[in-house]
């Protein structure tokens, strides 16, 4: 499905059911159809292509975008797009102006001036008059025109088809009925004909060139209100001069984001064009589109922060965080559901009937998963809540710090360490299967054991590190509020960071993925997809699943907190490496893929840069030479202690029975 979008909705990919299990395939694009060939009641179907060879790549694909042919049967006629709207009614799309390119003066339509004079707000800044918070609130009216009033529109439109029904019922007698069709017509060329085009289309251009209008003073207003905010520093430190660079980082990242996002989805998902008819079309989903989920809305905001940086102020970071806020909430109340209802699931597995049937089994929608679904009378629940509840009870006492340092570290050596020996025992033994096998216990009963237990120490895991930095940290709630600084916010940005990885990835890989169905239940047919948060990140638990722990870091002061959350994510790493990833290619073989989505389009992107730059392809072949070096050495180093404690196991074994075969000759000789 589509997966992003700002100011735009762009298919994208829905959460997805335990059939997903945790990590990689192939390195694949996403290729989406936004519409069926047979018709607009179809659901769209999506393909997961294999990345190919950039020297064996078509020019069509390397493009990013694949219209299909319109009513024309002259192979060699240009292409063009087909529209299709909810009523089954087909024509070819009209041709727009892209939005990111200045045009001349002499081709500028009335909307054309309204957009542009946006640019007049500058003017405010000349004026003494005006209040500093006048510039906040003008900025705040355009970005709720933006989140609130085309969300409104938006949210209509999909459920009620409101322009569209407003377009289809406009007579030619209605008094609005000319005003309307010079609104819709203004700026489009010769190939368009009001009266040819469905009303879908002429609502689409009436809403289009509103959006145009509030975006560009949305824009404005902000760069407005940073300039009216700045902050001359007394001293230029390095950390100053570090946060100029940083900020004139991430606006000249945010430029490139939103431009390469516009090179995929063009107008039609620029302007929210599926709320209004469907293109038939595919869409390439690379590049920006697998760094992170929603671009555009995520990491396309990155200027709103670098603009903090540059301005130094942090009334112009809380003003950010809240304007970004509203555009999420936009996302999530507005464009979300629409996708999902657009674009209903489009990963289909052919055996996915039959796995739910097996996974109904071994899962319950009761089943303990941390704190979800907790029942007072149920035994498990209540051999977890005591224990909770003892360990936070030992915050009201002053025991020493190494008493709660040491919880930490065993409650992450249980969770990590030793339940990762027993899964690794049971991927390549059955080791716990057995176990249960031979006191007459079934599969199901050793799995429900197996997920009370993982699901106890993942949840101390965290209870104790939460103690950890409630003896550490000593707060007092009357400080945090009376000076909420930039380090306690990131450190809740950090928290939520944590919990939206951790929410996220469960929307993935469900339950069966949770409690690592797979190394139990072989019966369950194996299937590997990446979608969600796996699109961007092979192992989203390893990386943005331990942000919450140095959030408490910040948040504590501390760095006997930090070195703890450090510790707790190399554990991880390590259990990926020895434990999880070697099942996963027991498992799924070549399926797994070597680079995230994340890598795999940085890598693109400075492939790109460095051929470009000759100088930068020397330092680069410099380095990748230097990082396979390094990379052999490990490797070598790795083999070569493996290689030495089997040998010495194997030793140890052969010295073993020598003393076992002489102890039972010396026997013998005694009988």
């Amino acid at each position: 499905m589509v997966d992003e979008t700002d100011p735009h909705p762009t298919p994208t990919l829905p959460p997805q059911t335990p059939e997903i299990p945790v990590n990689g395939s192939e390195e694949n694009q996403t290729v989406i159809s936004t519409i069926p060939e047979d018709g607009a009641n179809k659901e769209p179907q999506m393909e997961l292509r294999q990345r190919k060879n950039p020297s064996s790549s078509t020019s069509t694909e390397s493009n990013g975008t694949k219209s299909l042919d319109s009513n024309s049967n002259n192979d060699n006629a240009p292409k063009r797009l087909m529209g299709i709207s909810h009523e089954g009614e087909r024509f070819v799309l009209p041709i727009t102006k892209n939005p990111l390119t200045l045009h001349p003066i002499k081709e500028w339509s009335l909307f054309d001036w309204l957009k542009n004079a946006a640019a007049l707000n500058f003017l405010f800044l000349f004026v003494n008059f005006v209040p500093k918070w006048f510039f906040i609130a003008i900025f705040l009216f355009w970005r709720l025109a933006y989140n609130l009033g085309l969300g409104i529109l938006l949210y209509q439109q999909s459920h009620t088809r409101l322009l569209t029904r407003f377009f289809r019922e406009l007579s030619p007698a209605n008094p609005l009925q000319p005003l309307c069709r010079q609104i819709v017509s203004s700026g489009m060329g010769d190939d368009f004909d009001y009266d040819k085009v469905p009303a879908a289309f002429n609502a689409w251009l009436c809403f289009r060139n509103l959006v145009d209008i509030v975006l560009a003073n949305d824009l404005i207003t902000y760069i407005v209100f940073a300039i009216a905010y700045i902050e001359i520093p007394e001293q230029f430190s390095i950390g100053v001069i570090a946060g100029y660079i940083a900020g004139i980082f991430l606006c000249g990242f945010t430029f490139w984001a939103k431009t390469d996002a516009y090179r995929v989805v063009k107008d039609f998902a620029w302007y929210w064009g599926d709320f209004f008819f469907l293109a038939d079309q595919k869409l390439t989903f690379d590049r920006v589109f697998s760094i992170s989920p929603h671009p555009m809305y995520t990491i396309g905001y990155g200027f709103y922060y670098g603009s903090a940086l540059l301005t130094q102020s942090s009334t112009v970071l809380y003003v950010s965080l809240f304007a970004h806020a509203c555009q999420l909430i936009f996302l999530a109340v507005v464009e979300d559901p629409h996708i999902q209802k657009t674009y209903p699931d489009m990963v289909e597995d052919s055996a996915k009937q039959a796995k739910q049937r097996i996974l109904s089994t071994y899962f319950s929608p009761r089943d303990l998963v941390v704190l979800k679904n907790f029942f007072l009378l149920r035994s498990g629940d209540i051999f977890t809540l005591v224990i909770l509840v003892y360990t936070l009870l030992l915050n009201l006492f002053n025991l020493p710090t190494w008493f709660y340092v040491t919880q930490v570290l065993v409650w992450r050596f249980i969770h990590t360490y030793l339940l990762g020996y027993v899964l690794h025992l049971q991927s390549t033994k059955d080791w716990w299967n057995l176990q249960f096998s031979k006191r007459q216990y079934t599969k199901q009963e050793a799995f429900e054991n197996w997920k009370s237990v993982y699901n106890l120490s993942l949840l101390m895991t965290h209870v104790s590190f939460f103690c950890v930095f409630y003896k550490l940290a000593e707060l007092h709630i009357s400080t945090i509020f009376e000076h909420f600084f930039i380090k306690e916010t990131a450190a809740i940005l950090s928290i939520l960071l944590n919990v939206w990885t951790a929410v996220s990835t469960f929307e993935v890989v469900g339950e069966f993925g949770w409690f690592y169905g797979d190394f139990f239940l072989e019966e369950v047919p194996s299937t590997l997809y990446y979608t969600g948060i796996y699109r961007f990140l092979n192992n989203p638990e390893s990386l943005t699943g331990f942000a919450g722990y140095y959030g408490l870091a910040l948040l504590s002061n501390s760095w006997g907190v930090f070195t703890l959350a450090l510790l707790s994510q190399l554990s991880h790493l390590l259990f990926v490496r020895y434990v999880e990833r070697p099942h996963m290619k027991r498992l799924y073989g070549n399926k797994v893929r070597s680079q995230s989505g994340l890598s795999s389009a940085i890598s693109e992107i400075v492939g790109e840069a460095v051929e470009a730059s000759p100088p930068l392809k020397k330092i680069l072949a410099e380095v990748t030479e230097r990082a396979e070096n390094l990379n052999r050495m490990v490797t070598e180093r790795d083999t070569n202690i493996k290689d030495r404690v089997t040998t010495r196991a194997d030793n140890l074994k052969g010295a073993q029975q020598d003393i076992k075969d002489n102890m039972q000759d010396e026997s013998v000789e005694k009988k």
